[in-house]
């Protein structure tokens, strides 16, 4: 058997999520199928974590076996012939024996995106949110600096999640101006289900003054999900990276 390793864009609008599901098209489904048609056998992939219903990725991570060798070039470029427009592999690679996308991710790095426009271009509609000119960003960062650490996350967690302990780490959290728009970022050693998009969701009743720095800093103390401010809508969030540690990185020559 031959391990791989792929890494995925795609557009979330019109999925049901990463996962595959009984109730909705997932990106998972249409990758699995793609690459089925391609090495001519049913073909199971599995990914670093899932996203949720809209949201997007620009390097999502995904493994699978094949039992007959595969050129990397090929696997990368058949699949995409067969992929709809919004889903493509943007990199497929050859990969030690036992390479697990989701047991062996060090980290992860996710944006969101806000734009303070009287009216929403259509250019950005899709993937950011509106939000009032009138924001406070400083309150915002100051409240962002309380993130990095190891917390209990239970005040930012989405009921239905597989998660057993809500205890994570974050590496970083920025808050950046670009034009128009404001960007947080987030790096950590895992999320919980929904977790960036309540984060998000809460660091905005910041912004316009419904809550303080101070209170939003209490919230990472193990409070109730009732506590926490309501989550942002899935089209601003991007899960942009994945990281393993050099033991995982690919083969060479792949």
């Amino acid at each position: 058997m031959t391990r791989y390793k792929l890494t995925v864009s795609y557009r979330g609008g019109a999925y049901a999520g990463w996962q595959r599901q009984p109730n909705g098209l997932a990106v998972q489904q249409v990758i699995e199928q793609a690459l089925s048609d391609l090495v001519g056998t049913e073909v199971a992939i599995h990914g670093a974590g899932r996203t949720d219903a809209g949201v997007h990725a620009r390097g999502q991570v995904a493994h699978l076996e094949l039992a007959e060798p595969f050129p990397p070039r090929g696997l990368l470029h058949g699949t995409n012939h067969r992929l709809p427009e919004d889903v493509r592999l943007t990199a497929a690679q050859r990969m030690p024996d036992g390479f697990h996308a989701r047991k062996h991710a060090a980290g992860k790095e996710y944006s969101y995106r806000l734009v303070r426009t009287e009216v929403t271009s259509p250019l950005d509609a899709p993937f950011a949110v509106a939000v009032p000119r009138t924001l406070d960003l400083p309150a915002i960062a100051r409240a962002a600096t309380a993130l990095p650490g190891r917390h209990d996350f239970t005040a930012f967690a989405l009921a239905g999640g597989a998660h057993t302990q809500p205890w994570r780490r974050i590496e970083s959290a920025r808050v950046t101006e670009e034009g128009e728009a404001v960007v947080v970022r987030v790096v950590g050693d895992g999320f919980l289900r929904g977790m960036v998009r309540s984060l998000v969701g809460t660091l905005l009743e910041v912004g316009t003054g419904k809550r303080t720095p101070e209170a939003f800093a209490a919230l990472l103390a193990g409070r109730p999900r009732s506590e926490a401010g309501p989550t942002a809508p899935p089209q601003g969030l991007v899960l942009e990276r994945v990281f393993y540690p050099p033991e995982w990185w690919p083969l060479a020559g792949s």
